[in-house]
């Protein structure tokens, strides 16, 4: 396919950046999803305007061919109904708080998100009748709470007002696989850790697992890293923490079928921790890479990793 470069129609955005620059972007979603796929997992905390542009281009534009209504768990949450799009477009769960913060997002929204543990079912219920919710400027409500004042466009709180049942009953059912350790077939947050993730060290190993093949016990292998991690990572010299990824959807994982365990260290005993990781999880001979927490760039883009070691053959830098 070739390059559409300076003659691209006005008003088709156009990559500036790596091996598909002077392309128009729809057009490198139209040939190599794939690269689509990498740009979620690897750009999105980018420091790059030209790399951000893309990475929103891509989740308002990218239409990703796995189909979450055939998941018996997945189906009915609330983030897959229609109505859900313009509270997940600004990082809202229907209980209108912020589930995720994202530095770089557009700063022109007309709200702030209402961040309040406060306001019951009967209370937020009654707001559309009284001056607590009341339209502000034609296009938005205003939301007057102890804790302050809050902009709401009305199709946040009515997507929020309608979802929130789906939303809570989900909850309930997610408290049952974080007691039981199943982070698979927890729905509506997006990762699981034993602890608050307080003091995050220098760099990080990802590991990948399966998170839909159950075994004759009903547990995946991310499930059983999981509770292997859980029940040793005290044991491990080096670990400062770990999270897993739950069975939510996550728009910057490459592929659909797989979890993550990210695993926590320093630089100065990462390669000690795999290799105490690969005996503990019975991780396969290949190679696996080590990141800086915070991103290091080279000239055009991100680099993928700082570091990686084979397992059972000698380490080096990329």
């Amino acid at each position: 396919m070739a390059s559409p470069g300076s003659d691209s129609p006005r008003g088709k955005q156009v990559l500036r950046f790596g091996k598909y620059k002077g392309w128009e972007m729809q057009s490198v979603l139209d040939a190599d999803p794939n690269y689509a796929r990498w740009a979620l997992q690897t750009l999105a905390s980018s420091t790059y305007k030209s790399q951000l542009d893309f990475v929103r281009y891509i989740r308002k534009h990218f239409v990703d061919d796995f189909d979450y209504t055939q998941d018996a768990l997945l189906k009915d949450a609330w983030y897959l109904d229609p109505r859900a799009q313009v509270l997940t477009d600004h990082d809202l769960d229907p209980e209108l708080k912020c589930f995720v913060y994202d530095a770089y997002a557009d700063t022109d929204r007309s709200f702030i998100h209402c961040n309040v543990d406060a306001v019951s079912e009967k209370e937020y219920r009654s707001m559309l009748d009284q001056d607590l919710l009341k339209l502000y400027d034609d296009d938005c409500y205003i939301v007057c709470l102890s804790t302050g004042t809050f902009y709401l466009k009305p199709e946040v709180v009515n997507a929020a007002y309608s979802l929130r049942e789906k939303f809570r009953k989900y909850q309930e059912a997610d408290k049952l696989h974080i007691t039981a350790g199943t982070p698979s077939k927890v729905v509506n947050q997006y990762w699981m850790s034993p602890r608050h993730l307080a003091s995050i060290s220098t760099g990080k190993w990802t590991l990948f697992f399966d998170k839909s093949k159950e075994n004759e016990d009903g547990l995946t292998e991310l499930d059983i890293c999981y509770r292997l991690l859980r029940e040793n990572s005290a044991l491990i010299a080096g670990l400062t923490a770990f999270k897993v990824s739950t069975r939510r959807p996550n728009s910057n994982a490459a592929n659909k079928q797989q979890g993550v365990a990210v695993i926590y260290c320093d630089e100065a005993g990462r390669v000690d921790v795999l290799l105490q990781l690969a005996a503990l999880l019975s991780l396969k001979n290949r190679r696996y890479y080590w990141k800086y927490h915070t991103s290091r760039y080279s000239k055009d883009g991100i680099k993928a990793s700082d570091f990686y070691y084979d397992l059972n053959v000698p380490s080096g830098s990329v």
